[in-house]
This record gives structure tokens, sequence and C-alpha cells, in this order.
């Protein structure tokens, strides 16, 4: 008798993803769904957005300068829009897509993070991704930060190589793991300047002596760093002092310099590498001459925002130390990145109930993204918060917490 085999189908698990048992219980599946596919209006990217009569707080933008709509910002990007178009250039960056306005913002990138050479990528996500990717091959070993950013994770599993996670800045183990390493094999450590969802950030000073020690490379993706700590804005390496200790810096544009893309910056051998090898570079399109003019002109500026930085810094004073006083758990915290630690899924909860009566937008986190059992509402003030925004949502927060802790005792 012919023995017939179950054919299956590539798409079963897309349609079973909303119906599978998981971290999200079925009564907030749906809660969960409203939250993570909400509408933003438009103009999100200031403190306040929305038209009247619907507006909102937010405190869910990476615009920490507040230089996202600048006018000088906006009126580089109109300028040259109106000149070229939304799309020039149209080709790849080694077929038609470079131009002396991209090669005059790498060589400003450099100058910034005072490197030999930069190279610049559409997103941050695919400079992180394709230079990680063409750098390391499968008989080189890659140790990454256990919450280093899903772009380090992707590009080394594109890489091939050996892959392992050492515990969150703990450098006994990543010690204990460089031990392990045959002293034959070309080592990367890989980690984020300031991760994104503790807000914490990594011991570059002591990473620096552990890769010397066990002739390591040291590749850090600061992102949420760069324009916010440092001398200028120039990163997490500048405020530890460890800047020329750094093999590779990457970082993105769509934070503090509030426009889009990314970049690498390093020697120039290894830029010029990675320029030929990275995919993410090779086979995408150049970025669009009205980005790159907003983004040089926007770089120009965050280099004197001093005076931005020290409001946002003291914006996240405020915040952090309003919600302590008022018995909230922010993780260790070092950045103006605010993780509102709550138990199992209350902060979509919390993030509804912000929106809902206090009209405030704050983004809640769940698993995957943090550990199963735990939620967080991750929260940043800009620099151009007012006082009173700040206070507004220490208030709203310490109201649903009350509120919540009152309903939970009636039920009891």
């Amino acid at each position: 008798m012919e023995r017939r085999i179950a054919v299956r189908d590539l798409f079963d698990k897309c349609r079973r993803f909303l119906e599978r048992p998981g971290a999200v219980r079925p009564e907030v599946r749906d809660l969960a769904a409203g939250l993570f596919s909400r509408v933003s209006p438009a103009d999100n990217a200031g403190p306040w957005a929305g038209e009247e009569g619907h507006r909102f707080l937010q405190f869910s933008s990476n615009d920490y300068l507040g230089l996202a709509r600048h006018p000088e910002v906006c009126g580089a990007a109109a300028e040259v829009a109106a000149k070229y178009g939304i799309g020039a250039p149209m080709g790849s960056r080694l077929m038609t897509g470079t131009t002396e306005d991209h090669l005059e913002l790498e060589r400003e990138i450099a100058r910034f993070k005072r490197t030999e050479a930069a190279l610049t990528f559409t997103s941050g996500v695919l400079a992180m991704m394709g230079s990680v990717a063409c750098l390391l091959g499968p008989d080189d070993v890659v140790l990454l930060d256990e919450h280093a950013h899903a772009s380090l994770v992707c590009g080394a599993k594109i890489a091939g190589a050996k892959a392992a996670f050492f515990r969150h800045n703990d450098l006994a183990h990543l010690q204990s793991l460089l031990e392990k390493c045959p002293p034959s094999r070309a080592k990367a450590i890989v980690v984020d300047g300031v991760y994104s969802m503790q807000g914490d950030v990594a011991p570059l000073g002591a990473l620096v002596d552990l890769k010397k020690q066990y002739r390591a490379r040291l590749i850090v993706d600061d992102a949420h760093g760069t324009g916010v700590f440092g001398e200028h804005g120039r990163g997490v390496a500048a405020e530890q002092g460890v800047e020329a200790e750094i093999d590779l810096h990457a970082g993105t544009f769509s934070k503090a310099i509030g426009t889009a893309g990314g970049f690498v910056a390093g020697e120039r051998a290894v830029i010029e590498f990675v320029r030929y090898n990275a995919p993410t570079f090779v086979f995408t399109k150049a970025m669009p001459l009205a980005v790159v003019a907003a983004t040089r002109k926007s770089l120009a500026l965050l280099q004197q925002g001093d005076s931005r930085r020290e409001k946002l810094w003291a914006n996240r004073r405020r915040l952090q130390e309003g919600l302590r006083a008022r018995g909230f758990d922010l993780g260790h915290t070092q950045s103006p990145i605010t993780p509102v630690q709550f138990r199992g899924t209350e902060a979509l909860h919390a993030a509804e109930e912000l929106r809902r009566t206090y009209a405030i937008w704050a983004a809640p986190v769940i698993y995957p993204a943090v550990p199963l059992g735990r939620s967080i509402l991750r929260v940043i003030p800009t620099a151009l918060h007012a006082e009173t925004d700040v206070e507004r949502l220490v208030q709203a927060l310490a109201s649903i917490r009350g509120s919540t802790i009152l309903g939970a005792l009636a039920a009891v």
C-alpha cells in the first residue's frame, strides 16, 4: 500500500500566528495587537503630535535633540529635493549612486568620529548587519553581548561565524569565552554603546583591555549614544575616553541626528573592504540626496548643540528622579532611555490607559524584546519637552499605578 506523505505548507505558521499560545494571553492579545499597530500621525517627531482636538504628548520618539523638524534641516532637504527630485541619485552606490555630497558626508562622519574613513548606508540596520556580515566568516569567532541589537546578531548569522553570547555587560563571562577561543582564530567582540531596552551603557574601557589581551577586534553600535554622550555628542566611546581604541564605530542617523540612514567608521582599509563586500551596501539604492543634505546640516547642528544636550539630560534627570521617588523600578539605565518595569504584560494596560485617559503616547515592550514574565514602558524625554510635559507623564503614571494597586487590593 502506498504510503502518503503529509505536505507542509510554508504559510501555515502565518495563519496560526495570532492564534498560537504564547507570551501574550488570549484576553490581552487584541489589546497588544491594537497598541503595536497604532497609526501614528505624521508629525510624531515633536513632543506634541496630532491635530487640534486629537493631540497627544509623545514620549516614544528617538529624536533626542529635537533636530528632526529643525527648520535648517528641513530647508536643506527641501532645496535639494526641489532641484533634483526625491529619489536622486537613481542607482546603487557602486553604479550611479555615489555623488560628491555622499562622499562629503562620509568625510564629515569620519572627522566627527575621529577615524580615517566612514561609509554611509540607507539605514542603521543595514549598516550594522552588512558590516558584520562581510567582516566575519565561518572560520571566525564573534562574541556578542546577549542584549546586542538584532541587526548585529543577524549580521553574525549571515556571516556563518561561530557565535557565542556573553551575559549582559558581564566581563568575567566574556573573558571565560575568550579563554576558550583558539588563538589561531580571528575574534570580534560586538556590543551596543547604549542598550536600547535597558538604557545602560557598555563598559568600553574594560572591553578595550580584554580585546587587547586576547587580540580581538571591538565593534560598537552606538546608535543611541551618538549625539547624546561625549564632547560635541561624539558618543559613548568619547565619553569614556576610548575613541581611538574602538576598531569599528557604527551608528544611525535616525536617532539624535533626526534623519535616516546609518554609517560605519574606522580604518580606511577596513571601510574600503566593507564598501565592496557588504551586501547591504552593494545591492541597494543610494541614500537620496535630499536625505544626505538634511543629514549633513543636522550633523553640524548636533556638534554645536551643547545647550540641547544639557536640556535633554536635565529632562532625563527630572523624569527618572520623579519616577523613582514614586516607587517605580527603572532598572540600571544610564541614559535618557527610561524603561519603566512592569510584571507580566501590565505595560500594555498602562500604555492603553496613558493613551485613553491622559493623551500620552508611550511604547510598551513585551517578550521577546524583554524577558518572559516582564514588560516595560519605554519612555524617552527629549530636548524639546517642557518641564510641565515631564511632570504630566510622572503624575499620570503615578495615578495609573495607584489605581492598579487599589483595584488589585479590592479584588482580594
